[in-house]
Protein backbone atom coordinates (compact mmCIF):
# COMPACT_ATOMS: atom_id res chain seq x y z
CA UNK A 1 0.00 0.00 0.00
CA UNK A 2 1.50 3.40 -1.00
CA UNK A 3 1.82 6.51 1.20
CA UNK A 4 -1.20 8.32 -0.25
CA UNK A 5 -3.51 5.35 0.12
CA UNK A 6 -2.66 4.72 3.79
CA UNK A 7 -4.53 7.76 5.27
CA UNK A 8 -7.54 7.08 3.12
CA UNK A 9 -7.76 3.48 4.25
CA UNK A 10 -7.29 4.46 7.90
CA UNK A 11 -10.07 7.06 7.65
CA UNK A 12 -12.43 4.58 6.09
CA UNK A 13 -11.74 2.08 8.85
CA UNK A 14 -12.34 4.66 11.57
CA UNK A 15 -15.64 5.68 9.93
CA UNK A 16 -16.71 2.05 10.12
CA UNK A 17 -15.82 1.89 13.79
CA UNK A 18 -12.87 -0.40 13.30
CA UNK A 19 -9.30 -0.03 14.40
CA UNK A 20 -6.80 0.02 11.52
CA UNK A 21 -4.37 -2.84 11.45
CA UNK A 22 -0.71 -2.23 12.03
CA UNK A 23 1.21 -1.68 8.82
CA UNK A 24 3.20 -4.69 7.67
CA UNK A 25 6.94 -4.42 7.03
CA UNK A 26 8.06 -4.08 3.43
CA UNK A 27 8.31 -7.40 1.62
CA UNK A 28 10.04 -6.87 -1.71
CA UNK A 29 13.68 -7.04 -2.66
CA UNK A 30 15.65 -8.72 0.12
CA UNK A 31 15.58 -12.47 0.59
CA UNK A 32 16.41 -12.28 4.30
CA UNK A 33 14.33 -10.41 6.87
CA UNK A 34 11.78 -9.17 4.32
CA UNK A 35 9.26 -11.98 4.62
CA UNK A 36 7.69 -13.89 1.69
CA UNK A 37 7.04 -12.05 -1.53
CA UNK A 38 3.43 -11.14 -2.33
CA UNK A 39 1.87 -11.97 -5.66
CA UNK A 40 1.57 -8.21 -6.24
CA UNK A 41 5.35 -8.00 -6.33
CA UNK A 42 5.45 -10.33 -9.31
CA UNK A 43 2.57 -8.56 -11.05
CA UNK A 44 4.23 -5.18 -10.50
CA UNK A 45 7.51 -6.53 -11.91
CA UNK A 46 5.61 -7.76 -14.99
CA UNK A 47 4.28 -4.25 -15.72
CA UNK A 48 0.78 -4.41 -14.15
CA UNK A 49 -0.33 -1.19 -12.43
CA UNK A 50 -3.18 -0.59 -10.00
CA UNK A 51 -6.14 1.43 -11.23
CA UNK A 52 -9.51 2.19 -9.62
CA UNK A 53 -12.02 -0.58 -10.21
CA UNK A 54 -14.55 1.90 -11.57
CA UNK A 55 -12.48 2.59 -14.66
CA UNK A 56 -13.47 0.69 -17.80
CA UNK A 57 -11.13 -2.01 -19.00
CA UNK A 58 -10.25 -3.12 -15.47
CA UNK A 59 -11.54 -5.85 -13.22
CA UNK A 60 -11.54 -6.79 -9.58
CA UNK A 61 -8.69 -9.10 -8.62
CA UNK A 62 -9.32 -12.77 -8.14
CA UNK A 63 -7.62 -15.23 -5.83
CA UNK A 64 -4.27 -13.45 -6.08
CA UNK A 65 -5.36 -10.44 -3.97
CA UNK A 66 -8.34 -9.73 -1.75
CA UNK A 67 -8.31 -5.92 -2.03
CA UNK A 68 -10.73 -3.92 -4.15
CA UNK A 69 -8.14 -2.93 -6.77
CA UNK A 70 -7.81 -3.88 -10.43
CA UNK A 71 -5.19 -4.33 -13.09
CA UNK A 72 -4.78 -2.25 -16.22
CA UNK A 73 -3.57 -5.00 -18.51
CA UNK A 74 -2.95 -2.54 -21.35
CA UNK A 75 0.07 -1.32 -19.40
CA UNK A 76 1.79 -4.56 -20.36
CA UNK A 77 1.63 -3.60 -24.03
CA UNK A 78 2.86 -0.11 -23.11
CA UNK A 79 5.77 -1.59 -21.17
CA UNK A 80 6.71 -3.89 -24.03
CA UNK A 81 6.55 -0.98 -26.45
CA UNK A 82 8.81 1.25 -24.33
CA UNK A 83 11.35 -1.52 -23.85
CA UNK A 84 11.40 -3.03 -27.32
CA UNK A 85 10.73 -0.11 -29.65
CA UNK A 86 13.91 1.90 -28.84
CA UNK A 87 16.06 -1.18 -29.32
CA UNK A 88 14.46 -1.98 -32.68
CA UNK A 89 14.69 1.65 -33.76
CA UNK A 90 18.37 1.95 -32.87
CA UNK A 91 19.25 -1.38 -34.48
CA UNK A 92 17.41 -0.58 -37.73
CA UNK A 93 18.78 2.97 -37.96
CA UNK A 94 22.34 1.93 -37.19
CA UNK A 95 22.08 -0.88 -39.73
CA UNK A 96 20.74 1.41 -42.46
CA UNK A 97 23.33 4.11 -41.70
CA UNK A 98 26.06 1.50 -41.78
CA UNK A 99 24.85 0.19 -45.15
CA UNK A 100 24.67 3.75 -46.56
CA UNK A 101 28.16 4.52 -45.27
CA UNK A 102 29.61 1.35 -46.77
CA UNK A 103 27.97 2.12 -50.13
CA UNK A 104 29.32 5.69 -50.02
CA UNK A 105 32.83 4.47 -49.25
CA UNK A 106 32.68 1.94 -52.09
CA UNK A 107 31.52 4.58 -54.58
CA UNK A 108 34.21 7.00 -53.38
CA UNK A 109 36.83 4.31 -53.86
CA UNK A 110 35.59 3.65 -57.40
CA UNK A 111 35.68 7.39 -58.20
CA UNK A 112 39.24 7.63 -56.88
CA UNK A 113 40.36 4.66 -58.97
CA UNK A 114 38.71 6.19 -62.04
CA UNK A 115 40.49 9.54 -61.47
CA UNK A 116 43.84 7.78 -61.02
CA UNK A 117 43.28 5.73 -64.17
CA UNK A 118 42.30 8.81 -66.26
CA UNK A 119 45.32 10.78 -65.01
CA UNK A 120 47.69 7.87 -65.63
CA UNK A 121 46.42 7.17 -69.18
CA UNK A 122 46.51 10.86 -70.11
CA UNK A 123 50.04 11.24 -68.71
CA UNK A 124 51.22 8.26 -70.75
CA UNK A 125 49.63 9.74 -73.90
CA UNK A 126 51.37 13.11 -73.39
CA UNK A 127 54.80 11.94 -72.21
CA UNK A 128 57.52 12.17 -74.85
CA UNK A 129 60.68 14.09 -75.77
CA UNK A 130 60.11 17.87 -75.78
CA UNK A 131 56.39 17.41 -75.31
CA UNK A 132 55.97 20.85 -73.78
CA UNK A 133 57.22 22.50 -76.99
CA UNK A 134 54.49 20.86 -79.06
CA UNK A 135 50.96 21.95 -78.07
CA UNK A 136 49.47 19.49 -80.53
CA UNK A 137 50.94 16.70 -78.38
CA UNK A 138 49.20 17.56 -75.09
CA UNK A 139 46.19 19.66 -76.06
CA UNK A 140 43.95 16.90 -77.45
CA UNK A 141 44.50 14.45 -74.53
CA UNK A 142 43.91 17.29 -72.08
CA UNK A 143 40.71 18.36 -73.80
CA UNK A 144 39.53 14.74 -73.82
CA UNK A 145 39.45 14.85 -70.01
CA UNK A 146 36.67 17.45 -70.12
CA UNK A 147 34.33 14.93 -71.73
CA UNK A 148 33.89 13.20 -68.32
CA UNK A 149 30.70 14.60 -66.67
CA UNK A 150 32.50 14.68 -63.31
CA UNK A 151 35.49 16.66 -64.67
CA UNK A 152 36.28 19.78 -62.67
CA UNK A 153 39.89 20.88 -63.44
CA UNK A 154 43.21 19.69 -64.88
CA UNK A 155 46.67 21.25 -64.66
CA UNK A 156 49.70 20.18 -66.72
CA UNK A 157 53.17 21.15 -65.54
CA UNK A 158 56.61 20.62 -67.08
CA UNK A 159 59.65 19.20 -65.30
CA UNK A 160 60.48 22.59 -63.75
CA UNK A 161 56.97 22.98 -62.29
CA UNK A 162 55.79 25.66 -64.69
CA UNK A 163 52.15 25.46 -65.75
CA UNK A 164 51.92 24.43 -69.39
CA UNK A 165 48.14 24.11 -69.66
CA UNK A 166 45.13 24.52 -67.38
CA UNK A 167 41.56 23.42 -68.02
CA UNK A 168 38.57 24.14 -65.81
CA UNK A 169 38.64 25.80 -62.43
CA UNK A 170 39.08 24.28 -59.01
CA UNK A 171 36.09 25.34 -56.89
CA UNK A 172 36.50 26.18 -53.30
CA UNK A 173 34.32 23.82 -51.31
CA UNK A 174 34.23 20.88 -48.93
CA UNK A 175 37.09 18.45 -49.45
CA UNK A 176 34.82 15.38 -49.70
CA UNK A 177 33.13 16.82 -52.81
CA UNK A 178 36.36 16.77 -54.83
CA UNK A 179 38.75 13.96 -55.76
CA UNK A 180 42.28 14.85 -56.90
CA UNK A 181 44.62 12.50 -58.80
CA UNK A 182 48.23 13.13 -59.81
CA UNK A 183 50.32 11.33 -62.42
CA UNK A 184 53.95 11.90 -63.46
CA UNK A 185 54.92 12.10 -67.14
CA UNK A 186 57.61 9.48 -67.48
CA UNK A 187 60.67 10.33 -69.55
CA UNK A 188 63.41 7.93 -70.54
CA UNK A 189 63.36 4.57 -68.72
CA UNK A 190 64.97 5.04 -65.34
CA UNK A 191 65.08 8.84 -65.76
CA UNK A 192 63.37 11.65 -63.91
CA UNK A 193 59.74 12.61 -64.70
CA UNK A 194 59.40 15.22 -67.47
CA UNK A 195 56.17 16.68 -66.08
CA UNK A 196 53.11 16.17 -63.87
CA UNK A 197 49.38 16.07 -64.52
CA UNK A 198 46.93 17.03 -61.75
CA UNK A 199 43.28 16.03 -62.31
CA UNK A 200 40.29 16.99 -60.15
CA UNK A 201 36.83 15.41 -60.51
CA UNK A 202 33.63 16.21 -58.64
CA UNK A 203 32.14 13.90 -55.99
CA UNK A 204 28.89 15.84 -55.67
CA UNK A 205 26.97 12.97 -57.26
CA UNK A 206 28.20 10.67 -54.47
CA UNK A 207 26.98 13.08 -51.83
CA UNK A 208 23.58 13.29 -53.52
CA UNK A 209 23.29 9.51 -53.68
CA UNK A 210 24.34 9.21 -50.04
CA UNK A 211 21.71 11.74 -48.98
CA UNK A 212 19.04 9.90 -50.96
CA UNK A 213 20.03 6.59 -49.38
CA UNK A 214 19.99 8.15 -45.92
CA UNK A 215 16.50 9.57 -46.48
CA UNK A 216 15.32 6.25 -47.90
CA UNK A 217 16.82 4.42 -44.91
CA UNK A 218 15.05 6.69 -42.44
CA UNK A 219 11.72 6.40 -44.25
CA UNK A 220 12.07 2.61 -44.54
CA UNK A 221 12.98 2.34 -40.88
CA UNK A 222 9.99 4.43 -39.84
CA UNK A 223 7.64 2.33 -41.97
CA UNK A 224 9.08 -0.95 -40.63
CA UNK A 225 8.96 0.25 -37.04
CA UNK A 226 5.41 1.55 -37.45
CA UNK A 227 4.32 -1.80 -38.90
CA UNK A 228 6.13 -3.58 -36.07
CA UNK A 229 4.42 -1.45 -33.44
CA UNK A 230 0.98 -2.08 -34.91
CA UNK A 231 1.62 -5.81 -35.21
CA UNK A 232 3.03 -6.01 -31.68
CA UNK A 233 0.12 -4.09 -30.22
CA UNK A 234 -2.49 -6.20 -32.00
CA UNK A 235 -0.83 -9.49 -31.11
CA UNK A 236 -0.23 -8.53 -27.48
CA UNK A 237 -3.87 -7.53 -27.05
CA UNK A 238 -5.13 -10.69 -28.70
CA UNK A 239 -2.68 -13.34 -27.55
CA UNK A 240 -1.53 -11.94 -24.18
CA UNK A 241 -3.95 -9.43 -22.69
CA UNK A 242 -7.11 -11.30 -23.71
CA UNK A 243 -6.06 -14.64 -22.16
CA UNK A 244 -4.72 -12.86 -19.06
CA UNK A 245 -8.03 -11.05 -18.54
CA UNK A 246 -9.90 -14.34 -18.81
CA UNK A 247 -7.47 -15.87 -16.33
CA UNK A 248 -7.93 -13.04 -13.82
CA UNK A 249 -11.71 -13.23 -14.19
CA UNK A 250 -11.59 -16.93 -13.41
CA UNK A 251 -9.40 -16.21 -10.38
CA UNK A 252 -12.02 -13.78 -9.08
CA UNK A 253 -14.70 -16.43 -9.45
CA UNK A 254 -12.57 -19.00 -7.65
CA UNK A 255 -12.08 -16.54 -4.80
CA UNK A 256 -15.83 -16.66 -4.22
CA UNK A 257 -15.84 -20.47 -4.27
CA UNK A 258 -17.26 -20.62 -7.78
CA UNK A 259 -15.16 -23.23 -9.56
CA UNK A 260 -15.07 -21.65 -13.02
CA UNK A 261 -12.31 -22.88 -15.36
CA UNK A 262 -10.48 -20.65 -17.82
CA UNK A 263 -11.78 -20.92 -21.37
CA UNK A 264 -8.91 -21.41 -23.79
CA UNK A 265 -8.88 -19.47 -27.04
CA UNK A 266 -9.04 -22.39 -29.44
CA UNK A 267 -7.03 -25.58 -29.11
CA UNK A 268 -4.46 -25.99 -26.35
CA UNK A 269 -0.92 -25.11 -27.43
CA UNK A 270 1.84 -26.64 -25.35
CA UNK A 271 4.32 -24.00 -26.55
CA UNK A 272 2.11 -21.13 -25.30
CA UNK A 273 2.99 -20.24 -21.72
CA UNK A 274 -0.40 -18.64 -21.01
CA UNK A 275 -2.20 -21.76 -22.25
CA UNK A 276 0.03 -23.86 -20.01
CA UNK A 277 -0.70 -21.62 -17.02
CA UNK A 278 -4.43 -21.63 -17.82
CA UNK A 279 -4.46 -25.40 -18.08
CA UNK A 280 -2.59 -25.67 -14.78
CA UNK A 281 -5.15 -23.29 -13.24
CA UNK A 282 -7.99 -25.45 -14.57
CA UNK A 283 -6.37 -28.49 -13.02
CA UNK A 284 -6.08 -26.60 -9.75
CA UNK A 285 -9.77 -25.70 -9.93
CA UNK A 286 -10.66 -29.32 -10.55
CA UNK A 287 -8.53 -30.29 -7.57
CA UNK A 288 -10.18 -27.72 -5.32
CA UNK A 289 -13.63 -28.81 -6.49
CA UNK A 290 -12.94 -32.39 -5.56
CA UNK A 291 -10.54 -31.90 -2.65
CA UNK A 292 -12.17 -34.37 -0.29
CA UNK A 293 -12.52 -36.90 -3.05
CA UNK A 294 -8.87 -36.44 -3.96
CA UNK A 295 -7.84 -37.07 -0.35
CA UNK A 296 -9.93 -40.21 -0.25
CA UNK A 297 -8.53 -41.39 -3.56
CA UNK A 298 -5.02 -40.66 -2.35
CA UNK A 299 -5.60 -42.79 0.73
CA UNK A 300 -6.96 -45.58 -1.42
CA UNK A 301 -4.00 -45.21 -3.76
CA UNK A 302 -1.52 -45.42 -0.90
CA UNK A 303 -3.31 -48.48 0.44
CA UNK A 304 -3.35 -50.10 -3.00
CA UNK A 305 0.32 -49.21 -3.42
CA UNK A 306 1.18 -50.95 -0.16
CA UNK A 307 -0.82 -54.01 -1.21
CA UNK A 308 0.90 -53.96 -4.58
CA UNK A 309 4.29 -53.79 -2.90
CA UNK A 310 3.38 -56.74 -0.69
CA UNK A 311 2.06 -58.70 -3.66
CA UNK A 312 5.13 -57.85 -5.72
CA UNK A 313 7.36 -58.96 -2.87
CA UNK A 314 5.51 -62.27 -2.66
CA UNK A 315 5.66 -62.73 -6.44
CA UNK A 316 9.38 -61.99 -6.55
CA UNK A 317 9.98 -64.37 -3.67
CA UNK A 318 7.94 -67.03 -5.48
CA UNK A 319 9.79 -66.48 -8.75
CA UNK A 320 13.12 -66.57 -6.91
CA UNK A 321 12.12 -69.86 -5.35
CA UNK A 322 10.99 -71.09 -8.77
CA UNK A 323 14.44 -70.23 -10.13
CA UNK A 324 16.04 -72.31 -7.40
CA UNK A 325 13.72 -75.19 -8.30
CA UNK A 326 14.45 -74.85 -12.02
CA UNK A 327 18.19 -74.61 -11.37
CA UNK A 328 18.03 -77.77 -9.25
CA UNK A 329 16.37 -79.62 -12.14
CA UNK A 330 19.23 -78.68 -14.47
CA UNK A 331 22.17 -81.11 -14.53
CA UNK A 332 25.64 -80.36 -13.24
CA UNK A 333 28.04 -78.92 -15.81
CA UNK A 334 30.52 -81.67 -14.89
CA UNK A 335 28.06 -84.51 -15.61
CA UNK A 336 30.04 -85.62 -18.71
CA UNK A 337 33.57 -85.36 -17.28
CA UNK A 338 33.93 -89.14 -17.37
CA UNK A 339 32.87 -89.44 -21.03
CA UNK A 340 35.99 -87.78 -22.45
CA UNK A 341 34.16 -84.60 -23.45
CA UNK A 342 35.02 -81.01 -22.59
CA UNK A 343 31.68 -79.26 -22.01
CA UNK A 344 30.74 -75.62 -21.40
CA UNK A 345 27.21 -74.26 -20.94
CA UNK A 346 25.66 -70.81 -21.30
CA UNK A 347 22.18 -70.70 -19.74
CA UNK A 348 20.69 -67.23 -19.25
CA UNK A 349 16.89 -66.83 -18.94
CA UNK A 350 15.37 -63.59 -20.12
CA UNK A 351 13.73 -63.27 -16.70
CA UNK A 352 14.50 -65.00 -13.42
CA UNK A 353 13.15 -68.26 -14.86
CA UNK A 354 12.90 -69.23 -18.50
CA UNK A 355 11.73 -71.69 -21.10
CA UNK A 356 15.17 -72.96 -22.15
CA UNK A 357 16.40 -76.30 -20.81
CA UNK A 358 19.46 -78.51 -21.26
CA UNK A 359 20.26 -82.11 -20.26
CA UNK A 360 23.72 -83.60 -19.68
CA UNK A 361 24.13 -87.22 -18.59
CA UNK A 362 26.55 -90.11 -18.92
CA UNK A 363 24.78 -93.47 -18.97
CA UNK A 364 25.77 -96.91 -20.24
CA UNK A 365 29.05 -95.51 -21.55
CA UNK A 366 27.24 -92.92 -23.68
CA UNK A 367 27.11 -89.15 -23.29
CA UNK A 368 23.67 -87.57 -23.76
CA UNK A 369 23.42 -83.85 -24.52
CA UNK A 370 20.11 -82.09 -25.12
CA UNK A 371 19.03 -78.49 -25.59
CA UNK A 372 15.32 -77.55 -25.61
CA UNK A 373 13.58 -74.23 -26.28
CA UNK A 374 10.02 -74.36 -24.93
CA UNK A 375 7.21 -72.06 -26.01
CA UNK A 376 7.40 -68.65 -24.35
CA UNK A 377 9.71 -67.53 -21.60
CA UNK A 378 9.40 -66.62 -17.96
CA UNK A 379 7.07 -68.63 -15.73
CA UNK A 380 5.03 -70.32 -18.53
CA UNK A 381 8.18 -71.49 -20.26
CA UNK A 382 9.61 -72.72 -16.95
CA UNK A 383 6.53 -74.92 -16.40
CA UNK A 384 7.10 -76.54 -19.78
CA UNK A 385 10.75 -77.25 -18.93
CA UNK A 386 9.59 -79.22 -15.87
CA UNK A 387 7.31 -81.31 -18.11
CA UNK A 388 10.22 -81.92 -20.51
CA UNK A 389 12.59 -82.84 -17.66
CA UNK A 390 10.09 -85.33 -16.22
CA UNK A 391 9.43 -86.90 -19.62
CA UNK A 392 13.15 -87.22 -20.43
CA UNK A 393 13.84 -88.89 -17.11
CA UNK A 394 11.17 -91.52 -17.81
CA UNK A 395 12.31 -92.10 -21.39
CA UNK A 396 15.97 -92.52 -20.54
CA UNK A 397 15.82 -94.27 -17.18
CA UNK A 398 12.50 -96.17 -17.17
CA UNK A 399 12.14 -97.02 -20.85
CA UNK A 400 15.88 -97.21 -21.51
CA UNK A 401 15.82 -95.39 -24.86
CA UNK A 402 19.28 -94.68 -26.27
CA UNK A 403 18.45 -93.75 -29.86
CA UNK A 404 18.19 -89.94 -30.38
CA UNK A 405 15.41 -90.16 -32.95
CA UNK A 406 13.40 -92.57 -30.80
CA UNK A 407 13.82 -90.35 -27.75
CA UNK A 408 12.51 -87.27 -29.60
CA UNK A 409 9.58 -89.16 -31.12
CA UNK A 410 8.58 -90.49 -27.70
CA UNK A 411 9.11 -87.05 -26.13
CA UNK A 412 6.79 -85.55 -28.76
CA UNK A 413 3.97 -87.87 -27.75
CA UNK A 414 4.45 -87.49 -24.01
CA UNK A 415 4.52 -83.67 -24.10
CA UNK A 416 1.45 -83.56 -26.32
CA UNK A 417 -0.40 -85.87 -23.93
CA UNK A 418 0.64 -83.92 -20.84
CA UNK A 419 -0.57 -80.65 -22.44
CA UNK A 420 -3.81 -82.33 -23.61
CA UNK A 421 -3.09 -81.42 -27.19
CA UNK A 422 -3.57 -84.94 -28.52
CA UNK A 423 -7.22 -84.48 -29.47
CA UNK A 424 -9.48 -82.09 -31.29
CA UNK A 425 -10.38 -78.81 -29.71
CA UNK A 426 -7.09 -78.39 -27.84
CA UNK A 427 -7.08 -75.16 -25.84
CA UNK A 428 -3.34 -74.55 -26.23
CA UNK A 429 -0.73 -74.68 -28.96
CA UNK A 430 2.49 -75.16 -27.03
CA UNK A 431 5.56 -77.25 -27.58
CA UNK A 432 9.32 -77.06 -27.87
CA UNK A 433 12.25 -77.08 -30.28
CA UNK A 434 14.82 -79.65 -29.33
CA UNK A 435 18.22 -80.98 -30.37
CA UNK A 436 19.71 -84.18 -28.92
CA UNK A 437 23.21 -85.66 -29.32
CA UNK A 438 24.48 -89.04 -28.16
CA UNK A 439 28.27 -89.30 -27.90
CA UNK A 440 29.91 -92.70 -28.37
CA UNK A 441 33.49 -92.35 -27.08
CA UNK A 442 34.72 -95.60 -28.56
CA UNK A 443 33.55 -94.76 -32.07
CA UNK A 444 34.38 -91.00 -31.85
CA UNK A 445 30.98 -90.43 -33.36
CA UNK A 446 28.01 -88.20 -32.62
CA UNK A 447 24.47 -89.31 -33.33
CA UNK A 448 22.13 -86.34 -33.68
CA UNK A 449 18.39 -85.84 -34.00
CA UNK A 450 16.79 -82.41 -34.10
CA UNK A 451 13.30 -80.95 -34.10
CA UNK A 452 13.58 -77.24 -34.86
CA UNK A 453 17.12 -77.08 -33.44
CA UNK A 454 20.33 -77.59 -35.43
CA UNK A 455 23.75 -79.00 -34.54
CA UNK A 456 26.69 -76.80 -35.52
CA UNK A 457 30.20 -78.22 -35.92
CA UNK A 458 33.29 -76.03 -36.42
CA UNK A 459 36.53 -77.66 -37.53
CA UNK A 460 39.10 -75.00 -38.35
CA UNK A 461 37.60 -72.84 -41.09
CA UNK A 462 34.92 -75.41 -41.98
CA UNK A 463 31.45 -74.94 -40.50
CA UNK A 464 28.91 -77.78 -40.71
CA UNK A 465 25.29 -77.33 -39.74
CA UNK A 466 22.90 -80.29 -39.39
CA UNK A 467 19.39 -78.86 -39.22
CA UNK A 468 17.23 -81.88 -38.42
CA UNK A 469 13.43 -81.72 -38.65
CA UNK A 470 11.74 -78.32 -39.04
CA UNK A 471 8.77 -79.28 -36.88
CA UNK A 472 8.87 -78.89 -33.09
CA UNK A 473 7.73 -81.38 -30.47
CA UNK A 474 4.44 -81.58 -28.58
CA UNK A 475 2.35 -79.35 -30.83
CA UNK A 476 -1.18 -80.46 -31.85
CA UNK A 477 -1.35 -82.56 -35.00
CA UNK A 478 -4.04 -83.75 -37.34
CA UNK A 479 -5.61 -87.19 -36.79
CA UNK A 480 -3.52 -89.90 -38.40
CA UNK A 481 -0.47 -87.67 -38.70
CA UNK A 482 2.76 -89.29 -37.50
CA UNK A 483 5.85 -87.37 -36.50
CA UNK A 484 9.10 -88.87 -37.80
CA UNK A 485 12.57 -87.71 -36.80
CA UNK A 486 15.64 -88.61 -38.84
CA UNK A 487 18.94 -89.45 -37.20
CA UNK A 488 22.24 -88.05 -38.47
CA UNK A 489 25.74 -89.32 -37.70
CA UNK A 490 28.84 -87.14 -37.60
CA UNK A 491 32.42 -88.32 -37.32
CA UNK A 492 34.17 -86.21 -34.68
CA UNK A 493 37.77 -85.40 -35.56
CA UNK A 494 40.37 -83.99 -33.17
CA UNK A 495 39.97 -80.21 -32.82
CA UNK A 496 36.31 -80.23 -33.89
CA UNK A 497 33.91 -78.35 -31.60
CA UNK A 498 30.15 -78.90 -31.61
CA UNK A 499 27.40 -76.54 -30.47
CA UNK A 500 23.72 -76.89 -29.60
CA UNK A 501 22.03 -73.49 -29.22
CA UNK A 502 18.55 -72.01 -29.00
CA UNK A 503 17.34 -69.18 -31.23
CA UNK A 504 17.81 -66.76 -28.32
CA UNK A 505 21.54 -66.89 -29.13
CA UNK A 506 21.19 -66.05 -32.82
CA UNK A 507 18.23 -63.63 -32.63
CA UNK A 508 20.28 -60.71 -31.30
CA UNK A 509 19.17 -57.32 -32.65
CA UNK A 510 21.88 -54.68 -32.92
CA UNK A 511 24.91 -53.78 -34.99
CA UNK A 512 26.68 -50.55 -35.89
CA UNK A 513 24.87 -47.70 -37.63
CA UNK A 514 21.25 -46.61 -37.56
CA UNK A 515 20.01 -49.77 -39.35
CA UNK A 516 19.58 -52.50 -36.71
CA UNK A 517 19.66 -56.11 -37.88
CA UNK A 518 19.75 -59.65 -36.54
CA UNK A 519 23.12 -61.21 -35.80
CA UNK A 520 22.00 -64.59 -37.12
CA UNK A 521 23.66 -68.01 -37.14
CA UNK A 522 26.48 -66.82 -39.40
CA UNK A 523 27.43 -64.03 -37.01
CA UNK A 524 27.46 -66.40 -34.02
CA UNK A 525 29.60 -69.00 -35.78
CA UNK A 526 32.00 -66.26 -36.88
CA UNK A 527 32.49 -65.21 -33.25
CA UNK A 528 32.98 -68.81 -32.14
CA UNK A 529 35.27 -69.61 -35.08
CA UNK A 530 37.61 -66.76 -34.18
CA UNK A 531 38.27 -68.31 -30.76
CA UNK A 532 38.47 -72.03 -31.49
CA UNK A 533 41.83 -72.38 -29.77
CA UNK A 534 40.45 -71.07 -26.46
CA UNK A 535 38.99 -73.37 -23.80
CA UNK A 536 35.25 -73.85 -24.11
CA UNK A 537 34.49 -72.03 -20.86
CA UNK A 538 36.45 -69.04 -22.19
CA UNK A 539 34.63 -69.29 -25.53
CA UNK A 540 31.30 -69.06 -23.74
CA UNK A 541 32.45 -65.99 -21.80
CA UNK A 542 33.74 -64.33 -24.98
CA UNK A 543 30.49 -65.11 -26.83
CA UNK A 544 28.33 -63.68 -24.04
CA UNK A 545 30.37 -60.44 -24.02
CA UNK A 546 30.29 -60.22 -27.84
CA UNK A 547 26.50 -60.62 -27.89
CA UNK A 548 26.08 -57.86 -25.30
CA UNK A 549 28.41 -55.59 -27.29
CA UNK A 550 26.49 -56.32 -30.51
CA UNK A 551 23.15 -55.47 -28.89
CA UNK A 552 24.41 -52.15 -27.55
CA UNK A 553 21.36 -50.36 -26.21
CA UNK A 554 18.93 -53.01 -27.46
CA UNK A 555 17.41 -55.34 -24.90
CA UNK A 556 17.41 -59.12 -25.17
CA UNK A 557 14.37 -60.77 -26.71
CA UNK A 558 14.53 -64.38 -25.53
CA UNK A 559 16.19 -66.87 -23.23
CA UNK A 560 19.72 -67.86 -24.25
CA UNK A 561 21.12 -71.40 -24.01
CA UNK A 562 24.24 -72.85 -25.65
CA UNK A 563 25.99 -76.17 -24.98
CA UNK A 564 29.50 -76.42 -26.44
CA UNK A 565 31.39 -79.73 -26.36
CA UNK A 566 34.39 -81.44 -27.96
CA UNK A 567 36.59 -84.48 -27.23
CA UNK A 568 39.28 -83.82 -24.67
CA UNK A 569 42.81 -83.74 -26.02
CA UNK A 570 44.66 -86.94 -25.11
Amino acid sequence: MNAEAAPIEAASLEAAGSRPAASAPPRGGSLRGAGPRRSSDFLKAAGFVDVPTAEPGSMRPGALRGSAQGRDLDSLAHTLFLRIYPVIAVVVLVTQIGIAWVNYRDQLHLYTERADLMASLTAKAIAGPDWSASPQVYRRPMEALTLDPAFRAATLRDATGNVVMTLGEVRRGRSFEEITARADLAGAPGGAPVGRLTLSISAEALRGNAEKQAVLAVVTSLILMFAFVLTLHANVRRHVLGPLKRLLLAMREVEHKRWVPVELDGAFRASNEIDVISQAFNRMVDGLRSGDEAKHLLQQLEQAHRKLEDANHLVMESIGYARRIQSSVLPERSALDGSGLEVAVLWEPLHMVGGDYFWLEEIDGLGILLVADCTGHGVPGAFLTLIVATALDRLIHERGLRDPAAILEALDGMVRTRLRQDGRGAESDDGLDCGLCIWEPGASEIRFAGAGTALTAIDGAAVTRIRGSKRGLGYPQRPGERFVVEESRLRVTPGMTLYLMTDGITDQMGGAGPARRLLGHRGVTEILGNHQAAPLSEQVTILEAALADYRGGESRRDDMTLVAFRPRAT
